[in-house]
C-alpha cells in the first residue's frame, strides 16, 4: 500500500511539473521547436512572440545559449564588445556566451557532441565538414533549409544570388546544417601570397621574378650578395609559417590545385579532364624536385618544418628576410613591413603553366554557425544572425557602431574613429585595440567579408595590390567542397587520415633530402596500398553530385 501510495504521489507531482513546464514553454519569446528525426527544425505554435522582420526580433527578453573559439586579441568576455551589448538591446536576445581558446575549442566542441550537452548555438566553433557530414544526418543539429527559406531573407539573397555557395554548404542529400563564413574580397580569396623584399632586389640587382627559374636566382642572390648588407651570411631567402603554406604559393607554376583549395589535394587532370589526386601526379613530383633544390642550396628556410608565424615575424624584425608566403604583411613583418610587396605576375612554370592556385571561391569556413538539436528558438536563432549577412550587419560585424567606433568619410569611406586607432598604444596591436567594439578578430565568422568594412591585413594596400595582379591568373573555376553522404564522409576520413598523412610525411623527406624523388613511383604505389583507389571514386561520386547541383 505503502508503495501504491508513492508511486500515486509522484504521478500528480509529475502531472504538476508537467503543467509548469507548460506554462512556461508559453511564455518564451518564440515558440519552441521539437526535432524530427532528420534533425529538421518542427517549430509549434505560438510564434506571435517572435517578430518575423524589424527589430526587435522578440517581444519578451530571450537568453541563448552559444559557444565560440576567442581570438588573443578579444577581450576574454565576449559580452564585453561593444557590437553584442547593441546587438542584444536592438534584438531582445542575451547571448551567453561559453568562450574557449583554440587550444581547448577542439576538445570542448568533441566533448559536447559525444555527450550531447549542446549549446543553442555553435558559433565560430571550426566545426570540421566531417563533423558537419555526420552529425546532422544524425540529428544533432538542427536542419535549416526551411528556417533560411522562412527567417532568413538576407542570407537567402545570397543563396539566389550566387548557386556555388548552396552547392557548397549543403550535404549530400540537399540539406544544410550550416551557416558559412563567406567572402566578397579577391584579397581574401587569395589564401597565401609570395612577398618579395624590395630593398633586397634593389640592393642584388635583381628584378620581380617572372618564372620559377627566375625565383631560383632572385633567391641565390639573396643568399649569396650579402642582401641585408651586415656582413653575414644570415639570409633566409625563402620562408613561411610551413611547408604547407610554400606549396601554396609554387604550386600553379607546376599546373597543380587547378580547381583553386576548395578540395585540398584533388583537381583536374589536364590531360584527361578527370578527378586527378595530385600528389601522386608527375607534375607534383617536378614541384618536389624543384623544392628539394632550394632546400638542399639553402634557399628555403632550414626551420621550415617547425617554423611558426612568430619565428617568421622574429626573422623579419632582424631583417633577415627576402620572401616569404602569408595573407598579408603586416602580421609578419613589422618595422619593415614597407619593403614588402607582392608578384608583378604569376610564376610560370618549366612546362609553361602560368598559373595561381592558393585560392579559393566564397566559401571561407563551412560550419561556422550551426544550430544544436536542443535549441528551443530556432526561428528566433535564426533571424539573429541573418542580420549579419546583410549589408547593415556585416557594416556592423567589422566597424561597430556609428559614431562610436566608426564614422563615414567626406569620399565615401568607411573608416574606425582617429580617436580608437590613431595612437595604439606600446604593447598593444590593432586587433586588440578595435576588439573592444568588434568580434571580427580571428575570422571565420558567420557573415559576408567586404572590403569596404574590413580593415584586416588582407586589404591593406600592398597585399590588396598583391592579390590584383595575380587575378588574371587564377583557376577559371574554383571549386567548392564537395559533399558527401553519412557513409562517404566514415570512410573519407579513415583513408585520409593515412593517405594525406603520408603525403606530408614524404613531401617533407623529399625535399629536405631524406628520400630520393628516384623512388617517387614506390611512394604512389604506397598511396595506392593504402586505399587511394577507393578514396578516388568516393571523390569521384561526390564530384559528379557537385557538377549535377
Amino acid at each position: 500500500m505503502k508503495k501504491s501510495l508513492t508511486i500515486g504521489t509522484a504521478l500528480i507531482l509529475l502531472a504538476s511539473v508537467m503543467a509548469g513546464c507548460s506554462s512556461n514553454n508559453d511564455s518564451n519569446a518564440s515558440a519552441p521547436a521539437s526535432s524530427s528525426s532528420n534533425g529538421q527544425a518542427a517549430t509549434q505554435p505560438g510564434t506571435e512572440k517572435l517578430n518575423k522582420t524589424g527589430f526587435p526580433i522578440v517581444n519578451e527578453p530571450l537568453t541563448l545559449t552559444a559557444m565560440v573559439q576567442l581570438s588573443p586579441a578579444q577581450p576574454p568576455e565576449w559580452n564585453d564588445i561593444l557590437v553584442w551589448q547593441e546587438y542584444e538591446k536592438m534584438t531582445g536576445i542575451h547571448i551567453e556566451w561559453d568562450e574557449y581558446t583554440a587550444a581547448d575549442m577542439t576538445e570542448k566542441r568533441n566533448l559536447a557532441l559525444a555527450s550531447n550537452e549542446l549549446p543553442d548555438i555553435f558559433f565560430r566553433t571550426r566545426m570540421p565538414d566531417n563533423d558537419i557530414d555526420k552529425y546532422g544526418p544524425e540529428g544533432t543539429f538542427l536542419k535549416l533549409n526551411d528556417l533560411i527559406d522562412q527567417y532568413a531573407p538576407n542570407f537567402k539573397a545570397l543563396l539566389d544570388k550566387n548557386k556555388a555557395i548552396g552547392k557548397g554548404i549543403a550535404t549530400a542529400d540537399g540539406s544544410i546544417y550550416a551557416l558559412p563564413n563567406l567572402t566578397e574580397s579577391p584579397s581574401i580569396e587569395i589564401t597565401k601570397k609570395l612577398f618579395l623584399n624590395q630593398s633586397w632586389l634593389k640592393s642584388t640587382g635583381k628584378a620581380s621574378p617572372t618564372t620559377t627559374d627566375e625565383l631560383y636566382d632572385v633567391l641565390k642572390a639573396f643568399r649569396e650578395q650579402d642582401a641585408n648588407g651586415n656582413g653575414q651570411q644570415d639570409e633566409v631567402p625563402l620562408t613561411a609559417d610551413s611547408l604547407e603554406d610554400l606549396i601554396l604559393v609554387l604550386r600553379g607554376a607546376f599546373g597543380l590545385g587547378n580547381q583553386g583549395t576548395g578540395n585540398g589535394n584533388w583537381d583536374l587532370d589536364s590531360a584527361s579532364g578527370g578527378l586527378r589526386f595530385f600528389p601522386a601526379s608527375d607534375a607534383y613530383k617536378e614541384l618536389l624536385v624543384y623544392m628539394n633544390k632550394l632546400y638542399s642550396e639553402k634557399l628555403i628556410d632550414q626551420e621550415i618544418f617547425t617554423n611558426d608565424g612568430k619565428k617568421v615575424l622574429a626573422k623579419n624584425e632582424e631583417n633577415q628576410v627576402g620572401a616569404f608566403s602569408f595573407s598579408n604583411i603586416v602580421a609578419r613583418a613589422n618595422k619593415n613591413a614597407s619593403d614588402y610587396a607582392g608578384l608583378e605576375t604569376a610564376l610560370e612554370g618549366p612546362n609553361g603553366d602560368r598559373l595561381y592556385t592558393s585560392a579559393r571561391g566564397p566559401i571561407g569556413a563551412r560550419g561556422a554557425f550551426l544550430l544544436g538539436k536542443t535549441n528551443k528558438n530556432p526561428e528566433a536563432s535564426m533571424r539573429w544572425i541573418d542580420h549579419f549577412y546583410g549589408e547593415e550587419g556585416i557594416r556592423m560585424m567589422y566597424l561597430g557602431i556609428e559614431g562610436q567606433s566608426y564614422q563615414k568619410n567626406a569620399d565615401g569611406n568607411y573608416e574606425f574613429l582617429p580617436e580608437i586607432v590613431g595612437n595604439i598604444p606600446e604593447g598593444s596591436s590593432f586587433d586588440q585595440v578595435v576588439s573592444k567594439y568588434v568580434p571580427y578578430a580571428g575570422g571565420s565568422l558567420p557573415t559576408l567579408t567586404k572590403e569596404a568594412y574590413f580593415k584586416g591585413g588582407e586589404t591593406e594596400p600592398a597585399a590588396k595590390a598583391a592579390a590584383e595582379k595575380l587575378q588574371p591568373y587564377l583557376p577559371k573555376t574554383l571549386w567548392s567542397p564537395f559533399s558527401f553522404t553519412t557513409e562517404e564522409s566514415e570512410q573519407k576520413q579513415a583513408l585520409e587520415a593515412d593517405i594525406n598523412g603520408m603525403v606530408n610525411q614524404r613531401a617533407a623527406e623529399f625535399i629536405q633530402g631524406k628520400a630520393s624523388l628516384a623512388d617517387f613511383d614506390k611512394y604512389v604505389a604506397q598511396l595506392k596500398k593504402m586505399g587511394l583507389d577507393d578514396l578516388q571514386k568516393i571523390y569521384e561520386s561526390a564530384y559528379a553530385r557537385y557538377q549535377a547541383g
